[in-house]
């Protein structure tokens, strides 16, 4: 079998979107010598990708390079709204050629969209006559409106917009494009939810877009000290407006600073953009958090991944997400995490995680955060309980050993059907 693995996201040793788009491949050429494993993406990390590629010697690994021209190229890209949106459709446009020149030379079986996967971009395999898997796809979940007195005006436009749904029929106008045979994956309960009446009966499910491998995280495990010490909370991620840091900031406040405790540090980590430091320092200022908030720039992966072993909390209080590789990565570190109980976070089950139901008003759901975040501190055995029940689950469900197994499955069903379809 050999299986055209499209990754725009790809890199060793990273999170998230890029993380998935490396693991995927390397473990199923791992795990499945038999395929013939070829990987699609650009040469922003070439030099990384042929290292790693050299130090494992996998026989079974290809990976293919395509490059927009210069001249179309939003070079702008790091810090823009808009830039890497741009760069990413247009190279989905560009390479269609290209995978079509390969195909007539390597014959490929199936063509499988990895990263980025969203539903309304031009995915090259909507236009193949090869059997095609898409996902798992994300960006259909919405922001509950109770949110947007803390979202900018472009985020509030693109919210009322995937709100109304009209941006959905165009996910159905490219399934319609051609009668390769289809399997659609998504992120998560809503993503599908919202999508599955556009898939024209073409087989969907839901499947989680993290995951993660066990070995990393070997000697990195939560070891937590006496209940009396700082109590310690990190957020790792940007500080996007629908990420939430404005709320969980508020949030801290009245869990903390009205009710005299001191004795707590927020650690965010990962904010390094000057207009996004300035906006978080001036929330900081205005809610008189100089003292009990750090602001970390940059760290290393095992850095985080230490720093997370170490904590008494992980906090994600994003509005909405496909999936989280940072709830992932503390769950598997046995560190207890909150949320909201938002789109995205449905791939764990609620008792693992400190989740918050969203009110019908704004500053009832920051009343019930504060009040999760003073449970955390006040129960921190629970805590750490809750912590160590996230760590089994995603250790039995969300490795990359699973999760490319059930690809695999996919891959044969998929192939299974189009032979007896022809």
């Amino acid at each position: 079998m050999k299986v055209l693995i499209i990754a725009y996201a790809s890199e060793p040793n990273a999170g998230s979107e890029y993380g998935v788009g490396w693991q995927v491949p390397m473990v199923m050429a791992q795990q499945y010598p038999e395929i013939d494993v070829y990987v699609l993406t650009r040469s922003r990390c070439r030099e990384k990708i042929e290292q790693s590629l050299a130090e494992m010697g996998l026989p079974n690994i290809h990976y293919l390079f395509y490059d927009v021209p210069k001249w179309m190229y939003y070079k702008k890209e790091i810090g823009s709204k808009w830039g890497e949106q741009f760069n990413y459709i247009i190279w989905q446009l560009m390479c269609r050629k290209y995978i079509k020149k390969r195909h007539e030379q390597l014959h490929f079986d199936i063509i499988h969209h990895l990263t980025f996967n969203q539903y309304r971009t031009p995915s090259p395999g909507f236009f193949m006559d090869i059997p095609f898997v898409m996902g798992p796809v994300g960006g259909a979940e919405t922001i509950n409106p109770v949110f947007y007195q803390d979202l900018e005006q472009h985020t509030i436009h693109k919210e009322k917009v995937r709100l109304r749904g009209m941006d959905l029929r165009l996910f159905g106008w490219l399934v319609k494009q051609k009668k390769n045979n289809k399997v659609f994956l998504f992120s998560s309960r809503e993503n599908m939810e919202r999508l599955r009446i556009y898939c024209k009966g073409y087989q969907a499910s839901v499947l989680p877009a993290i995951g993660f491998n066990p070995h990393e995280f070997e000697g990195c495990e939560t070891v937590f000290e006496n209940t009396e010490k700082t109590f310690v909370m990190v957020y790792a991620g940007k500080a996007l407006d629908w990420k939430g840091i404005h709320v969980f900031l508020k949030s801290a406040r009245i869990a903390f600073v009205e009710k005299g405790i001191q004795n707590f540090v927020i650690r965010l980590i990962g904010i390094r953009f000057p207009q996004e430091l300035d906006k978080v320092n001036g929330w900081i200022n205005e809610l008189g958090l100089q003292k009990q908030v750090e602001l970390i720039p940059f760290m290393q992966r095992d850095d985080l991944l230490k720093e997370l072993s170490s904590c008494d909390l992980s906090v994600y209080p994003a509005f909405r997400d496909s999936g989280s590789m940072s709830v992932l990565e503390a769950s598997a570190l046995g560190c207890p995490t909150i949320c909201f109980n938002a789109g995205g976070q449905d791939a764990f089950p609620d008792e693992v995680l400190l989740k918050v139901q969203i009110a019908d008003d704004y500053n009832e759901t920051i009343m019930r955060f504060a009040q999760k975040l003073l449970w955390a501190y006040s129960h921190r055995d629970k805590a750490r309980k809750i912590g160590y029940d996230a760590r089994c689950y995603v250790a039995h469900e969300l490795t990359w050993e699973k999760k490319v197994g059930a690809f695999h499955s996919i891959y044969l069903n998929l192939l299974n059907d189009s032979f007896e379809n022809n």
